[in-house]
């Protein structure tokens, strides 16, 4: 009988879990990458003890970048991972490798409403698309269309898109921002990175993303005024996904930055309004249901699960 390993490959730590085609991972275990030659070394001591030979085993590892020709470079890890040189290193009879935000996409439709919040909107459409976007380390953009009985997942770079201001002062920020960067694109500011340019900006003075949510904590009103902007600029962004896709089967909120935030903080938020501020578009955006994913890897892992469930691994 084939079974599945799954990773999800961050930027500090790999995670992985195993499943039966149409089952739910189980036993997920987390690795620190500093303490790993690579990846395949984590499936391979998952892999170690377990009853069956290599040949029953699939893998799936999602990783944090575009996937050309079953390869990837992982920049910030030194990895070049290819999905023959993984399914070698683990040991197992075959392995591909999927963009994280694809892997997200993909476990949409089996996700449990128990774990997330919902942040506005009605039910979904059943069968319409789905979009899905998160802020961490940088923008992740993906979404789910229906195709035939399936369905199909969009590869794409949508985090690089030119970030547009709402209003005049949002205007002034990226004009800033220009002058530093050049080409300000929706991840120079929804990101860890970018939740700090938005705090120098506002205020002068120089901070790290986990400051500024722990301050806002604290109900510092220099770091609310910060998140309030950034989650204003990532609904706007929202926004924009689900007019582009036809996003009636909902918008989900990923990522590092936003499971900091309590859902109250959320709710009381830009983010809703700012995301139905489309014009005459506003009626059209109503009803679709925000939300964000509360345990984004483990939906990561989910969506892989999903993926060789599609590719016919069993």
């Amino acid at each position: 009988m084939t079974r599945y390993l799954l990773a999800d490959i961050g930027g500090t730590h790999t995670r992985v879990a195993v499943a039966a085609p149409g089952g739910s991972p189980q036993g997920v275990a987390r690795y620190r990458n500093q303490d790993l030659a690579g990846p395949g070394e984590a499936l391979r001591r998952e892999l170690a003890g377990r009853a069956g030979e290599g040949r029953d085993w699939v893998a799936a590892a999602a990783v944090a970048g575009p996937v050309e020709d079953g390869r990837v470079r992982l920049t910030n890890l030194g990895w070049s991972l290819s999905a023959g040189g993984l399914a070698r290193e683990a040991g197992v009879a075959r392995a591909v490798l999927i963009n994280d935000y694809q892997a997200l996409a993909r476990a949409l439709p089996a996700l449990d409403a128990a774990g997330l919040t919902r942040l506005g909107g009605e039910a979904p459409v059943p069968g319409a698309a789905q979009a899905v976007l998160g802020p961490g380390t940088g923008l992740g953009v993906s979404g789910l269309i229906p195709a035939g009985t399936g369905w199909g997942v969009l590869a794409g770079e949508g985090g690089h898109v030119t970030l547009p201001p709402a209003d005049e002062d949002e205007a002034a920020l990226l004009e800033a921002l220009r002058g530093e960067l050049g080409h300000v694109s929706a991840e120079a500011v929804l990101s860890g990175a970018g939740l700090s340019r938005l705090h120098r900006l506002l205020h002068g003075a120089e901070r790290t993303p986990e400051a500024i949510t722990a301050a806002l904590a604290e109900a510092e009103p220099q770091a609310a005024q910060t998140v309030d902007r950034f989650l204003a600029f990532l609904g706007n962004v929202a926004g924009n996904l689900a007019l582009t896709l036809g996003a009636r089967g909902g918008v989900y909120l990923a990522g590092g930055i936003l499971p900091r935030l309590a859902a109250e903080r959320l709710r009381a938020s830009p983010l809703h309004e700012r995301f139905l501020a489309k014009g005459r578009f506003r009626a059209y955006l109503d009803p679709i249901p925000l939300a964000r994913i509360d345990d984004p890897e483990g939906a990561t892992l989910l969506g892989l699960r999903a993926w060789l469930d599609d590719l016919g691994a069993v």
